[in-house]
């Protein structure tokens, strides 16, 4: 995975994890592309590119090493369905290898964690999808659209 800068030519100056699959190229904002956004338009204007101006660009280490990356950039790497990329990130990265257990101390029903992590199942609630969001420490809105049990 490589860390560049995207710009619309509409203003935005994204910092993007670029990834590579299957001879395709993807790109996943940081978390935080927003808080970058000053540094990585300062770097893009020493370089002489114009705000305005649509494209994808290195973008210096300093600047990369502090870009944040979540489940997003976990799940597109995977190559898993949602439910399992869930599973993994919460085995792996939030480091709790017990379903239930997990899915009780968020106040999310175990036969809801269940059915997301094996079935790919979203809660229709909109309660029950942000505690699952909060849970699983995704971004406000993550699970909104994305599919209905």
């Amino acid at each position: 995975m490589k860390v560049r800068i995207h710009t619309n030519g509409y203003g935005d100056t994204i910092v993007v994890a670029e990834i590579e699959k299957g001879g395709r190229k993807d790109y996943l904002p940081a978390e935080n592309w927003k808080e970058l956004e000053p540094a990585a338009r300062a770097y893009l204007a020493s370089r002489g590119v114009s705000i305005s101006e649509a494209g994808i660009f290195d973008c210096p280490k300093p600047l990369a090493e502090k870009a944040q990356f979540g489940f997003e950039l976990f799940w597109a790497q995977s190559g898993l369905s949602l439910g399992a990329a869930l599973a993994e990130w919460r085995r792996q990265v939030l480091d709790a290898s017990d379903y239930a257990s997990f899915a009780l101390q968020h106040g999310v029903s175990p036969r809801i964690l269940f059915l997301l992590e094996r079935h790919n199942r979203i809660p229709r609630k909109a309660d029950a999808r942000q505690r699952l969001e909060r849970a699983y420490r995704l971004p406000e809105g993550f699970l909104e659209g994305v599919g209905e049990e």
